[in-house]
């Protein structure tokens, strides 16, 4: 085994694009001159400057260096799209920055526009830090826009990871954004239903039109239809005895809240069944708040309280650091109304 090369990729994780002088310049690699010293923006420590015919030029830290600046770490996919948005906005408009620290906050953007700080993230990374980062930018009156590279855009399902990273408007309902070489992307009026994840899908080739321009779009295509019926309800039944006769833990939490009420989960009354536009947020639970708003006649904030309670005691924690909680609650109490409505006619 060549012992050189299994070591590479930690090796190299700490890459940056910019770094420090003596005189407290930021240089970015490519402009970097040969017997200079540069320094980590971060943690003040010595760095290397690294190019080849495969890596642009970047900075790294030696391998002994611990830099908690840059935990996540920086991959070459990350430093490639950092270096192409950078190019792409600076198209149009020349107040893109480049890895430049925040003086009001110990952050440092990949890209900053003014107010407006862009996080191109390619890793995975400790749900603590991701909350910390997204909190110090709005307490501190910055935007923050996440564009999840390759690895972390969503497929066929999505992780408790990639939903941190989601966002919520009217236009846009639940969405995410992605970025690769060649498009920015953007997963929109995401949901769930019958266990299955649902989006549309807008793509930006990369150039084509300017970089804010893209985050400011407003879309005028409604969600899709979702059909209350009662082949719905039957079918949602079917699946939730299924995962019964499975013993699926989150099921069986929620049939043991309703046993100590001497209720089951199957013979709820029709309409809490419907299938939700929110059922994203909160998968089976939303048959619980759906159950205390009929319980409790209507009274919001009651059934809100109750049912973050419910939540608490579950240990189920609200892991959407970029959408209120209030607002998508708000939203279920309305969406119920009109399926205890809807059921009245069928």
């Amino acid at each position: 085994m060549n012992i050189g090369l299994f070591f590479v990729p930690f090796f190299e994780v700490m890459r940056m694009l910019f770094a420090y002088t003596t005189e407290k310049q930021l240089v970015n690699a490519r402009n970097a001159t040969t017997g200079t010293q540069y320094y980590c923006p971060d943690c003040g420590s010595l760095l290397i400057r690294k190019a080849g015919s495969l890596l642009i030029p970047h900075f790294a830290h030696s391998a002994k260096e611990i830099c908690h600046g840059m935990s996540e770490g920086e991959t070459i996919e990350h430093l490639n799209l950092k270096q192409m948005f950078y190019q792409w906005g600076q198209q149009t408009d020349q107040q893109w920055q480049l890895e430049t620290p925040l003086n009001d906050l110990a952050q440092r953007p990949d890209l900053l526009n003014r107010k407006l700080a862009v996080e191109i993230q390619c890793s995975s990374l400790k749900s603590t830090r991701l909350a910390e980062r997204i909190k110090g930018y709005s307490q501190n009156g910055y935007q923050d826009w996440w564009l999840l590279g390759v690895k972390l855009r969503p497929n066929k399902k999505f992780t408790s990871l990639q939903k941190q990273f989601c966002s919520f408007s009217k236009d846009k309902g639940v969405h995410v954004w992605g970025i690769k070489k060649d498009e920015i992307s953007l997963f929109y009026h995401i949901y769930q239903q019958d266990q299955h994840y649902q989006y549309s899908k807008k793509i930006w080739p990369s150039y084509s039109v300017p970089i804010t321009t893209i985050l400011n779009t407003n879309l005028s295509e409604l969600p899709p239809k979702i059909i209350l019926s009662k082949q719905s309800v039957l079918a949602e039944k079917r699946r939730l005895a299924k995962r019964l006769s499975c013993s699926e833990p989150k099921v069986m939490k929620v049939q043991t809240y309703l046993y100590l009420q001497r209720r089951h989960l199957l013979y709820l009354s029709e309409w809490i069944y419907f299938p939700s536009r929110y059922s994203f947020f909160y998968q089976e639970d939303l048959l619980i708040f759906r159950l205390l708003f009929q319980q409790e006649a209507k009274n919001a904030d009651t059934i809100f309280k109750k049912f973050l309670y419910y939540r608490e005691t579950m240990q189920r924690k609200w892991i959407f650091h970029r959408i209120e909680e209030r607002e998508i609650l708000e939203r279920l109490y309305l969406e119920a109304i009109f399926c205890q409505r809807k059921a009245k006619i069928l």
